[in-house]
């Protein structure tokens, strides 16, 4: 336990010094007057009930004294405001991590399984920030950068409930709201599965390159390739320009993907890998690459302050009744 204002304790205790001091000094030799005078009463000093009275007496005044101190302690020791005072380093894992999901019903179950994987490996995040990105004829950001891991597990079983929703529909006017979620924002009339645009705007999600220029940055791409339509940005682009910004790209796809050699080499271009799910643990092996990516530490210091007025509030309380009984008594 620590003092908030520590140096209001000695204040107060240098004035209640002072006075008590000066208290003394005034009542230094000084007599009773009170009263009418008696002569030849020795022997009412010698009767048990003087005896009692003057014990009595003595005790209240001790019992006064007492509670005075207490109740100046615990009145000196409020007004410093005693709280307990606890510091705390946590480990900052200084990295920035995009999941990119290509919402094409083509890749229902490696998204689905992909959402259980990394809702594990979101709880398990020590200060990186977390990202979703969906995309089909154009790109929606599902979740931005963010260290709020509740959230971003939340909308991971969202998305993944959205899919499993949806599997048994032939149509768009077959959806629902919930199977519906997915494709929301995500259609357009230049196409479908724009994986190059979907890429791209995985790595613009990252927005602060120049303030924090030494910070981890990785993407990971579910897709399956096949591309259905006019993209602005190639997939070969899109990894040319990851590699620029140093962000390194982890792509898993199905065992159909389209153009599979081209792909992984563009994938590996920005010095991450590629998986395909013939491999049947290539989700997990995924998961277990972007752990191991490189990342940079950094240790955060909080302080939390918690206020501990009770004990001495019961001091003060406590002091104050003994020392109104003990001066209340002595003036009967």
């Amino acid at each position: 336990m620590g003092l908030t204002y520590p140096y209001v304790l000695y204040i107060c205790i240098g004035i209640v010094t002072v006075s008590i001091i000066v208290l003394l000094f005034l009542m230094k030799g000084r007599k009773y007057t009170g009263g009418s005078r008696s002569a030849n009463n020795s022997y009412v000093k010698k009767l048990p009930q003087y005896k009692t009275l003057i014990l009595e007496y003595h005790l209240l005044r001790a019992g006064a004294v007492i509670g005075m101190i207490l109740s100046l302690l615990g009145a000196s020791v409020l007004v410093a405001k005693p709280a307990i005072i606890k510091s705390e380093v946590t480990e900052v894992h200084n990295r920035d991590i995009i999941i990119g999901f290509d919402v094409s019903t083509s890749l229902d179950s490696v998204s689905v399984k992909m959402c259980e994987q990394m809702q594990e490996f979101v709880s398990n995040l020590k200060g990186e920030r977390f990202g979703i990105v969906i995309f089909n004829g154009q790109a929606v950001k599902l979740v931005p950068l963010t260290d709020d891991y509740g959230y971003v597990i939340s909308e991971l079983e969202h998305l993944k409930k959205s899919i499993e929703a949806g599997r048994n529909a032939m149509f768009y006017s077959d959806l629902d709201e919930l199977s519906a979620y997915r494709f929301a924002g995500t259609s357009s009339d230049r196409g479908s599965s724009l994986i190059g645009d979907g890429l791209a705007s995985c790595l613009y999600s990252f927005n602060d390159f120049e303030e924090n220029p030494d910070r981890a940055r990785l993407i990971v791409l579910v897709t399956d390739n096949d591309v259905l339509g006019d993209e602005i940005v190639t997939v070969d682009k899109a990894c040319e320009l990851c590699a620029f910004k140093k962000v390194k790209v982890f792509g898993i796809a199905p065992f159909f993907v389209e153009k599979e050699d081209d792909f992984k080499r563009s994938i590996e271009s920005t010095g991450g890998k590629y998986f395909n799910t013939r491999d049947t643990d290539a989700i997990e092996d995924t998961i277990e690459a972007v752990k191991d990516t490189d990342v940079s530490v950094t240790y955060k210091t909080t302080t939390s302050k918690k206020d501990l007025p009770e004990t001495f509030i019961i001091f003060l309380l406590a002091g104050s009744l003994l020392f109104s009984a003990a001066v209340w008594r002595l003036k009967i």
